[in-house]
């Protein structure tokens, strides 16, 4: 079963293995996961340079998914 919320709680080995995409537009969204809900829709992603950027697609607009890493 995918997650459905990933926190900084949770190793980042585990987060590694997942990627969250959104549902409006099925795309990735890009980055590291630092948290993210699937209830809230909101998550907080790390990006290549190291900012972290907070995004907000709704309540249950974005989904866990096993990233292809």
């Amino acid at each position: 079963m995918l997650p459905q919320k990933l926190t900084a709680v949770d190793p980042e080995s585990d987060r590694r293995r997942y990627k969250v995409v959104r549902l409006d537009t099925h795309q990735d969204v890009p980055g590291l996961i630092l948290s993210a809900s699937v209830e809230t829709g909101t998550c907080m992603m790390r990006a290549g340079s190291g900012e972290a950027k907070e995004y907000n697609f709704g309540p249950y607009g974005l989904r866990i998914v096993v990233g292809g890493r």
